[in-house]
């Protein structure tokens, strides 16, 4: 398991207990991690750590354990800042829940101003409706007071809340509801603003119907060999005269009815809200077109599948790459990063059908047709026939932490001070300790031949100038080779003294 699901399985874990200790807010969450922040620092050492999560009843394995302290303990002080990992907590919400929190929104803005007073969102709130009420788990006055509490420290202007602040204020009860309570957090919503399915109301089921219904209008008007991607693309191209890249929610309708799609005005402004994903009145291209991919299951027998195989990170291939690399030894992935660049004709970042197709038969990757096609689809996020190959690069790559990155940038420095600001090929390899490279890549070279192979590496030539973002992007390909961030660590920090 990758360490992104292992983090989405503890913090799931995590917001099962807290739900089922009946912890429905973040000032509670905070009051209870406090209880363990003995010296109010504002972090905990392990076993406070620990402690809090067995009082949670919250038990993690070692891996899980090592996961959670990796992305946590940023500066490896054996402490973790638990407002971090509270808002690890909190950031992620379902698409579902996102919905129906801009619905209610919607109904509640019957004016269409995009703020709602306070003192009147009080008075709407309907505490005695509320789940804990029901369950008799708590007061219709305590849910109350949580609620006036909470919505009032999200103001900005301590009158009014504008959709954001709104939206800000449901990630915080959603941080506490684990992903089985999905229909409980729309329940919550429902019932306390008064909510059903009236006029002012487009149910998330609904809302789905109307995607695949556009989705299936879409296909139909899909020429063969072709793939709805573009088709949305140039329908959305010939309503956005001012070629901004953008449409708004005439430009969308005006699209839909193209497709044949007659909706309902409350229809059509849930779906434009729900791919509107900045709140902008706006909806870009690569937004729409990268949400909508995902709609193409293949498992309607009406439905063509190739679209969803497209646009699905093609996780076999890139995995495989990455191995392929990995095989080759610490500098493989430079490989890849200057064959990309070599084939760059306009050096302009990206490279076209055939220049991509020249790059992975430069690094001796073999792919089937289907294969190659499916890769190149998925990087041509703007359906121009070309992918921008740094983003490429960062997937066969694999996660790098922001840790990593700042130390890297940090060793750059180091070197530009010591060499009156400046930083050549020479100057990197006069401090290189090219035995260091043992940490990760285990070999009998002697130092001479492993110096003459990094030299190579940077070309060969020693005058030439490098720049942060040059040395950054050449020890990320180094670190692409490691397992273990903790090993790249030792290996860069033992190669150049810091």
């Amino acid at each position: 398991m990758d360490w992104i699901n292992r983090l989405e399985n503890i913090q799931n874990k995590i917001k099962f207990q807290l739900h089922a200790k009946k912890i429905d807010d973040l000032e509670s969450l905070y009051r209870l991690i406090a209880e363990f922040d003995i010296d109010n620092s504002g972090k905990l050492e392990k076993d406070e750590f620990l402690k809090l999560l067995s009082k949670l009843g919250v038990f993690l394995t070692t891996q899980e354990l090592r996961a959670v302290y990796d992305t946590y303990d940023t500066n490896r002080d054996e402490q973790i800042s638990y407002a971090e990992f509270v808002q690890m907590i909190r950031t992620t919400i379902s698409d579902k829940r996102l919905a129906v929190v801009k619905h209610a929104f919607q109904f509640l803005d019957r004016r269409g101003s995009g703020k709602l007073a306070i003192q009147d969102l009080v008075q709407q709130y309907r505490s005695e409706a509320h789940p804990r009420v029901r369950t008799r788990h708590k007061t219709a006055e305590q849910v109350k007071a949580q609620f006036v509490n909470a919505i009032s420290k999200k103001s900005q202007d301590g009158q009014t809340i504008n959709e954001n602040e709104f939206l800000e204020y449901y990630a915080d009860v959603n941080a506490t509801l684990p992903k089985e309570k999905e229909e409980y957090f729309i329940d919550i919503i429902l019932s306390t603003w008064g909510i059903t399915s009236s006029v002012d109301y487009v149910s998330p089921e609904r809302l789905s119907d109307l995607e695949l219904i556009l989705y299936e209008k879409i296909r139909q008007k899909t020429l063969p060999g072709e793939d709805e991607g573009r088709t949305v693309y140039r329908a959305f191209k010939y309503f956005d005269i001012a070629e901004k890249g953008v449409i708004d929610i005439s430009q969308f309708k005006a699209a839909l009815e193209k497709f044949g799609c007659v909706f309902d005005d409350k229809e059509i402004h849930a779906l434009f809200s729900k791919f509107d994903v900045n709140r902008s009145g706006k909806i870009c291209y690569d937004e729409f077109c990268g949400n909508f991919a995902r709609l193409g299951s293949g498992n309607n027998p009406n439905f063509n599948p190739v679209f969803k195989l497209a646009r699905e990170v093609p996780s076999p291939i890139i995995n495989k790459l990455n191995a392929d690399l990995k095989k080759q030894g610490p500098f493989a992935f430079r490989s890849l990063s200057k064959a990309c660049q070599k084939a760059d004709t306009f050096l302009n970042g990206s490279l076209s059908h055939d220049e991509f197709k020249w790059v992975i038969k430069e690094i001796g990757f073999s792919l089937t047709k289907t294969e190659f096609d499916n890769l190149f689809k998925f990087f041509d996020k703007n359906y121009e026939g070309k992918v921008i190959y740094s983003v490429f690069i960062d997937l066969v790559r694999g996660q790098q932490s922001e840790i990593i990155t700042q130390g890297l940038s940090q060793g750059y420095d180091t070197l530009a001070s010591a060499n009156g600001g400046k930083v050549n090929v020479e100057s990197i390899v006069q401090r290189y300790n090219p035995l260091a490279i043992q940490i990760i890549y285990p070999t009998r070279k002697i130092a001479q031949d492993l110096q003459r192979e990094f030299v190579a590496e940077w070309g060969g030539n020693l005058q030439q100038q490098v720049n942060k973002n040059d040395f950054v992007e050449f020890f990320s390909d180094v670190r692409a080779f490691c397992d273990s961030e903790s090993k790249f660590h030792q290996y860069f920090s033992n190669a150049f003294g810091l």
